[in-house]
């Protein structure tokens, strides 16, 4: 089997939908799941979290399930597909699959027909990766049904097969373009640990209210630094990036942070964008799905 494209991979992101889509009741309530889901499941998922802090190396993983739904995952697939799309460098990818290899998450498969030995995810990587996802689809239910069939039908392997084999199309697709008005969340994405840091704060500043919330926020740099397993300098490094992306702003003593608005725009456009990205992968598996099943 080939890489060619599914269909739909060149229909354009929904961007006209974007607008709208922000207005919609229930948008803090969906955005407010999906942080502090995030924040939970680093505790939930330890052997998938200590291994892939940052989304890069998450997206190696969609890339490593879409090989996988589509043709068989070859480390000399996974390279080519990974520099190709700019996720991460073919060397990068090499260490990573390895260290897959080493927590369980993927195995290697009998080699068919002369052909190289290929790799196989484990039912721990799926089990880890569906869990991740599931909570971004129950936080689109405070907005929308229109995910309800692919969250009712998640634990199906073949569905989820094709949901993966439709982000790692999009992923790849976004990589090669990246959207500006994302690029602050792109550059915290690739730190390990950046945006499981800034949702951290956002965490702790929540009042039940508005998500996030304006105002005073007390953080431990420390407690952070030791929770994500990183150094204290990383935090400081990352909480920097969050100020210099006008996010957050020092307050009048040692640990208190300040949450600006700019952080409630911002983060409400990346999840509106997110959002609209997991609709459109779930329309697309259930097109190739059916196709499929008529072919």
């Amino acid at each position: 089997m080939t890489d060619t494209p599914p269909p739909g991979h060149n229909r354009p992101f929904p961007y006209s939908k974007l607008e709208a889509f922000l207005a919609r009741p229930g948008m803090d309530d969906a955005i407010r799941r999906s942080v502090l889901g995030a924040v939970a499941y680093y505790d939930a998922a330890p052997t998938l979290h200590r291994d892939v802090k940052d989304v890069s190396r998450f997206l190696l993983g969609v890339l490593a399930l879409y090989l996988d739904a589509s043709g068989g995952l070859t480390h000399r697939r996974l390279r080519e597909l990974s520099g190709k799309s700019g996720i991460l460098s073919a060397g990068t990818a090499t260490a990573v699959l390895l260290r897959l290899q080493m927590i369980g998450y993927v195995t290697r498969a009998d080699a068919a027909n002369g052909h190289s030995r290929p790799y196989k995810p484990t039912p721990a990587m799926e089990a880890a990766f569906r869990g991740r996802m599931r909570i971004e689809f129950e936080a689109l239910t405070h907005l929308t049904d229109e995910t309800s069939e692919m969250l009712a039908r998640f634990d199906e392997p073949a569905v989820f097969s094709m949901l993966m084999a439709m982000m790692g199309d999009q992923s790849m697709m976004a990589a090669g373009s990246p959207n500006p008005d994302i690029a602050a969340f792109n550059a915290l994405a690739v730190r390990s640990a950046g945006l499981l840091i800034l949702f951290e704060v956002m965490a702790k500043a929540d009042t039940g209210g508005a998500f996030p919330p304006v105002g005073e926020v007390e953080l431990s740099v420390a407690a952070i630094a030791r929770h994500y397993q990183v150094s204290r300098s990383h935090v400081l490094s990352v909480l920097r990036d969050i100020e210099a992306a006008g996010w957050v702003g020092r307050g009048p003593r040692d640990g208190i942070w300040i949450l600006l608005p700019a952080l409630q725009a911002d983060i409400r456009t990346f999840y509106g964008i997110t959002y609209l990205g997991l609709i459109r992968a779930s329309e697309m598996a259930f097109e190739q799905l059916k196709a499929r099943k008529a072919g």
